[in-house]
């Protein structure tokens, strides 16, 4: 599903009426129905006490609507907008007439009376927030605070009109103090703000009403941020062999981490990967074996602290070339030698690249090796990483996840998966995805490397790369989910990960509409 920031859902909204005759009246009505549609849903509208918290824009007009189709349908309702009668819109106006002529009570808050307001709040069912918008760019202050604080210590259940209010539609990030809603119904399509942390964890169950948007807006090729969407997985055929699965090289591990290029390689071959080569310092290889006998082994030299050596460098460049798929830098260390030989491997393979961990150590100290590659990149950073990358501090990442991954994207010539809660995914071209599969008990040593091996799997399964890259992290996301609702999150595991991938493999092929349905935002 597509995802629509601000700027796009504003020019939708325009070209719904100046094209198609969409008026922004018939937009307003059809949201407020959705919301009230939601609340009957959620609650049961009969006898129902609910309480619509406004604001003056278009976001308070939705509202307002959504309380005179709830009065209509047997709720009793009250409505409280925040701010004066004069500096409401048009539209809110216009539908604010609406209500009182239908005997809705309205009463305008005021830092004056926003204790009333308290009061009233916690006698109601239900509470519909339509305060502020999409729109909201600086922080919430004054009385817009208190209320949104009101609505927070209300009790009631909490229902969101488009974002949840104080939330940015754009990052997600809360301006002060922010509504948390039960459930958001947002219109058109989804905003990066609802499903960016820490927006997601304030919109609750969300559910997307396109109230008659034209389709073709709503599918239109210049919105570049979508939802992570699975695809089909094709059959194995049976006269097939292991070659016709990928063959990747891992360039991984050292004396000191033994657990990362055992995560990534044998990942790759639970994923479905057909031949899985692990390049490694020679003192560990006899014990990674005896864990992974599946697993190719080629000992490398090392140096005095059991990394890898520069002097492998003309071996692994030969093992590239049989390979399709090279994945470097799990528990590679950062010692220099090492770091150089990642360059230079990094700079001369012709094959699609995936850097992960040490190895991204490596070449954020010298960009320019990426940017110069003309065969596919995959990075997967964390927030440290990623800051390492780009130059830019974890915090300023955090205000602005999709546009720094855009800019990264671009200018090192890489996809890159910006690891995370909702994990991004983002094209050099400035596509981004977000990925809804996954849960916080995978934020756990190990779980990257597990990733890298899926990623690598995928592309040996005959996705192209952009492909193997979405499906890498959305399977590796739904194995760690798999493995929370039978152990709980604090079970989840590198381990318990890499063995669930099978599993989920097994439900792509057998049942992708039930496993996509478990991740899907619900239409109405």
């Amino acid at each position: 599903m597509k995802v629509a920031s601000v700027s796009d859902i504003k020019r939708i909204d325009e070209l719904a009426s100046a094209r198609y005759g969409v008026s922004h009246e018939i937009l307003m009505e059809n949201a407020g129905a959705a919301v009230a549609r939601v609340v009957d849903m959620v609650a049961g509208v009969r006898n129902l006490l609910v309480a619509v918290v406004a604001g003056t824009g278009n976001n308070g007009g939705d509202g307002l609507v959504a309380a005179r189709h709830l009065a209509s349908n047997g709720a009793e309702v009250r409505v409280f907008v925040v701010g004066r009668e004069d500096k409401m819109t048009d539209l809110a106006r216009i539908n604010l007439a609406r209500v009182r002529s239908a005997g809705i009570p309205v009463e305008f808050v005021s830092e004056e009376n926003i204790s009333e307001l308290r009061s009233e709040l916690e006698y109601s069912d239900v509470v519909v927030d339509a305060l502020f918008g999409i729109g909201l760019n600086k922080p919430v202050e004054g009385v817009y605070r208190k209320a949104i604080e009101a609505v927070n210590s209300s009790g009631a259940i909490i229902v969101g009109v488009d974002i949840p209010s104080g939330v940015n539609g754009d990052t997600g990030q809360v301006m002060g103090v922010a509504v948390r809603a039960d459930y958001t119904v947002t219109f058109g399509l989804p905003k990066p703000g609802l499903l960016l942390y820490p927006g997601a964890e304030y919109a609750g169950e969300i559910f997307v009403s396109r109230i008659s948007y034209p389709r073709a807006l709503l599918e239109d090729e210049s919105i570049q941020v979508e939802t992570n969407d699975p695809v089909f997985i094709p059959p194995r055929r049976p006269d097939t062999h292991k070659g016709d699965y990928g063959k990747a090289l891992f360039v991984a591990g050292s004396r000191q981490y033994l657990g990362a290029p055992l995560f990534s390689s044998m990942s790759f071959l639970l994923a479905g990967g057909g031949y899985s080569r692990l390049a490694t310092v020679a003192s560990i290889v006899p014990h990674l074996g005896s864990k992974a006998s599946e697993v190719v082994y080629e000992p490398l030299a090392e140096t005095a602290n059991g990394t890898v050596a520069y002097a492998n460098l003309e071996r692994l460049l030969k093992l590239a070339e049989w390979a399709d798929i090279v994945v470097v830098g799990p528990g590679l260390t950062t010692e220099e030698e090492t770091s150089r030989l990642v360059r230079e491997v990094v700079a001369r393979v012709d094959k699609p690249v995936v850097i992960d961990g040490d190895g991204l150590t490596a070449v954020s100290a010298s960009p320019e090796v990426l940017r110069k590659r003309s065969k596919p990149t995959v990075l997967t950073p964390h927030l440290g990483e990623m800051s390492r990358l780009t130059g830019v501090g974890v915090d300023e990442i955090k205000q602005d996840r999709i546009g720094v991954l855009r800019r990264a994207c671009r200018d090192l010539n890489s996809i890159i998966v910006l690891k995370g809660a909702h994990t991004l995914v983002g094209m050099p071209d400035g596509r981004v995805y977000i990925n809804l599969s996954g849960n916080p008990g995978m934020a756990k040593a190990g779980s990257g490397d597990v990733l890298v091996g899926t990623i690598a799997a995928m592309y040996g399964l005959g996705f192209p790369i952009e492909v193997a890259v979405r499906m890498g992290v959305f399977v590796h996301g739904a194995a760690g989910d798999y493995v929370a609702a039978r152990r709980g999150i604090d079970g989840v595991t590198a381990t318990s990960i890499m063995h669930a991938l099978p599993r989920v493999l097994q439900a792509l092929r057998e049942d992708i509409d039930g496993l996509y349905a478990l991740y899907a935002l619900r239409e109405l």
